[in-house]
Order: C-alpha cells, then structure tokens, then sequence
C-alpha cells in the first residue's frame, strides 16, 4: 500500500511540475505579468523566470531520479517541491488577505487568484511531502506491471483534477463572461451559475 501511495504522490507531483513549467515556457508572460499585477516582488519577470526555471528543474531532477533509482536524489527532488509548493500557497493566500486581486499567473488562461489556487498548492505540497515521506518505496518507471500502471494512471487523473481546479472552481461575474455579441450570458455574481 505504502508503494502505491508513494508512487501515486510523486508521479503526480513530478506531472504537475512539469505540465506547469511547459505550460509557463509556452506563454511566459502571463506569470510575469500576473506577478507585477500583484505589487508585491521586486523585478517581476526575473521572479517569474526562476519560478519557471525550478519547477522545469525540480521535474527534471525527479525524472531522472526515478530512472536512476537514486533515492537521495528523488527526495531532493520532492522537498524542493514541497517548499516551492509551500511557497506557493504562501503567496496566495498573502494576496487574498491583503485584498491584492488579479490573475494568479498559475497556467496559460487569466485565472483569478483565489482560495482554490492557494487550496491547490497546499494539496500538492502535501503530495510532496507524503512522496518524500515514502521515497524509498516509489516504484520506478522500468518496473512494469500492474501497480505501476495503476500508479500512473492515477497520478495522470490527479493531476490533470488539481491543475483544473482553479479554472472548474472559478465563478465568473456578469462583466466577466459575455458573448460575442458583447451581451451578458445570464451569469450573475451573487449565483454565479446560469439562470
């Protein structure tokens, strides 16, 4: 159980990093952007090129930690992940307390920051830390059979549910979500779901 459990939270963190990091390189502004919307670190785009760069390299680290079966080097690999995770949540809800709106610059749409981005983040460092806690029983991806398999598809599931959360969460206002024609759709911002 503890081998499924450690697999599923590392591969799913090690999927997240990587997918946020493709998806940050494939439109860098919009973290940079988001982070000098925010007013809050100095020299947004050079925070926002570290914070792509770590993620790519906290991936990188993993993936080939898991190849090479080095344990060590996996748990590097996951506690940096935890804190940078941490970090993340950190930031968020700093913005919320403060009142700071504006996008959350955490993937290629214009999300809002919100309770779920920072609910995301904190979900992921836990999956971190449960990885880093497990490290030595983590399956390694040449050892094929079921579990992995299971392990896999699992970790694809969770990932692709915690990335999507913020934008399935998001309830846009009326001034938000119009057609083309330039026409509210019948959102309202008190319901927020459809009339």
């Amino acid at each position: 159980m503890s081998a499924l459990l450690g697999s599923v939270a590392t591969y799913t963190v090690l999927a997240t990093l990587l997918v946020a990091s493709v998806a940050h390189l494939s439109r860098p502004a919009v973290l940079a952007g988001a982070l000098a919307t925010h007013r809050v670190l100095p020299a947004p785009a050079t925070v926002a090129a570290l914070v792509v760069g770590t993620e790519g390299l906290l991936a990188g680290t993993g993936i080939v930690a898991l190849w090479q079966g080095d344990r060590s080097l996996l748990g590097v690999s996951l506690a940096g992940s935890g804190v940078l995770f941490g970090l993340y949540a950190g930031y968020g809800r700093y913005l919320l307390v403060t009142g700071r709106t504006g996008p959350c610059g955490c993937s290629r749409r214009e999300l809002p920051m919100t309770g779920w981005v920072v609910t995301r983040a904190l979900a992921l460092a836990g999956l971190a830390l449960t990885g880093l806690t497990l490290a030595g029983s983590v399956l390694p991806p040449q050892r094929t059979g079921t579990p992995l398999a299971v392990a896999l598809l699992a970790a694809a599931t969770f990932t692709t549910l915690l990335w999507h959360l913020p934008a399935a969460m998001h309830q846009p206002t009326v001034a938000a979500v119009r057609t083309r024609t330039g026409r509210p759709t019948g959102v309202t911002a008190e319901e927020g779901l459809p009339r």
